[in-house]
């Protein structure tokens, strides 16, 4: 007998996949979204009320007084510092109780969460004490230097958190409308699978979101440029790469057996393999394909700062397109 947390890998290599992984039903009871009154935060506000209306979820809108140990040092003057905090949390208080209310959100339906700290800890707190299903994030997208030295909270939060995290920064296309009465139409999913453990659930995931609006799922790999040590053959011979045009039909041959033909009936399913870098083909394709939502699997990098560098963090911080992380749970 396989043993259970097993099974999943031995079911996709099968092409398998049972049917209680991925016909469930998506259920989202509680949804939350930091802000930090960026335009980047405001915009992703509007997808989490969308959404949490959609549900009928519970709408959990959180600030963080960012607090520096640096304040408290030796000589600071204790009194005015804790007066100018608690001026800062009455503020927000009053800015998100004003997007609640433009936004249309029924007041028993949102919670105000206002503290201090470090912004991933009190992100990460909330998350387990409220049992959020899903976080809504925006992002600035930071380029360069700052970029590398700060990083982006959104980028870490997606290899750090258990639950989904949809991270919204300048769309193209936009899939919610607030101000109509069905607030999210979603039309087209891309999700991109590597074919590792990290992509399982995130296949599940998209196919759950695609079956609850009836939306297409492309699901798309990037077979990368040749192994390093296949460069120097393929240099003096770049007509002759049998080893690169076997790998490309593997994986043509490999992504047909992701999802089983009953889950296909659930929703529309097409496939495709690019060639070449994976953050690179996932955002030309979709540059091309305009999709609505790109869902990916992350891999839990904890505090890493290395998660700068990841495939989902280089799409993330293109901006172009709303990302949906699913995060690889280790059984």
């Amino acid at each position: 007998m396989v043993p259970k947390r097993f099974a999943t890998e031995v079911e996709r290599r099968a092409g398998t996949l049972t049917e209680e992984v991925w016909s469930g039903k998506l259920v989202i009871h509680n949804v939350l979204c930091p802000v930090d009154f960026s335009e980047f935060s405001q915009r992703a506000f509007r997808y989490a009320a969308a959404i949490a209306r959609h549900f009928q979820a519970h709408l959990f809108v959180q600030y963080t007084v960012p607090v520096s140990t640096a304040i408290f040092l030796e000589g600071a003057d204790l009194g005015m510092i804790r007066n100018s905090l608690e001026a800062s949390s009455h503020g927000a208080k009053r800015e998100i109780q004003t997007l609640i209310q433009e936004a249309g959100v029924e007041p028993s339906q949102a919670t105000v969460l206002v503290n201090e700290g470090d912004v991933r800890e009190r992100i990460q707190e909330t998350i387990t004490e409220q049992k959020i299903d899903l976080l809504v994030m925006g992002t600035h997208g930071r380029k360069g230097f700052n970029r590398l030295m700060l990083g982006s909270v959104a980028e870490h939060v997606v290899h750090e958190v258990i639950c989904p995290v949809l991270v919204i920064s300048r769309p193209e296309t936009e899939f919610v409308r607030l101000e109509e009465p069905e607030t999210v139409r979603l039309q087209s999913i891309l999700a991109a699978t590597d074919f590792s453990r990290n992509s399982d659930r995130a296949l599940t995931h998209a196919l759950r979101w695609a079956a609850e609006w009836s939306a297409q799922v492309i699901l798309f790999h990037s077979v990368e440029t040749p192994e390093p040590g296949m460069k120097g053959l393929i240099d003096l011979l770049p007509e002759y790469n049998p080893y690169f045009e076997k790998q490309v039909a593997e994986a043509w041959e490999k992504i047909r057996t992701q999802v089983p033909e009953a889950a296909q009936r659930r929703c529309e399913v097409a496939f495709e393999v690019c060639q070449g870098n994976a953050r690179e083909q996932i955002l030309q394709f979709a540059a091309e394909r305009k999709p609505d939502l790109i869902v990916m699997g992350s891999r839990g990098l904890g505090r890493s700062s290395l998660a700068w560098g990841s495939t989902i963090s280089g799409v993330v911080r293109d901006g172009r397109f709303p990302v949906l992380a699913i995060r690889h749970l280790v059984d």
